[in-house]
């Protein structure tokens, strides 16, 4: 049976702290977070930022969430995190910090320029392009 490494080792192994943001370098989740695999069956993933702040600082506040101040999901360096509320931390995300939204394309994500189908919404330039593009295929092969 193959030994596992201690879950700390396994940790710093993948933290790349070359820079001011501890930066996680292994699995993450979908949503960008770092993930770390508790080592036994059954036991789960961890997250890395909140493992790692257990870790150095101690246990993160009951009902608290941490915020990561430097926007950088794969961030796990103590001093980039905060503990804050859940309304807080939703409150301070980069959709809701003013910043302006914007579709994959960068075309800003405003109502005037948003096409709702459903709970999906795509980019109204980068439809009429599509569409055009389409047209002028099905003009081309029908004549």
């Amino acid at each position: 049976m193959r030994k596992v490494k201690p879950l700390d080792e396994r940790l710093w192994a993948r933290i790349d702290a070359d820079g001011p943001c501890w930066l996680w370098t292994g699995a993450k989740h979908r949503n960008g977070y770092g993930a770390i695999n508790r080592g036994r069956r059954g036991l789960g993933t961890a997250v890395v930022h909140r493992f790692v702040w257990e870790l150095l600082v101690g246990p993160v506040p009951e009902g608290m969430d941490l915020d990561h101040l430097c926007r950088v999901r794969e961030c796990c360096n103590p001093d980039h995190l905060q503990p804050v509320s859940r309304p807080d931390n939703v409150a301070r995300g980069a959709y809701r910090a003013g910043a302006p939204r914007a579709f994959r394309c960068d075309h800003p994500e405003t109502p005037a320029n948003t096409v709702r189908t459903g709970r999906q919404r795509t980019c109204r330039t980068c439809k009429n392009e599509a569409n055009r593009r389409y047209r002028a295929r099905m003009k081309a092969s029908s004549t």
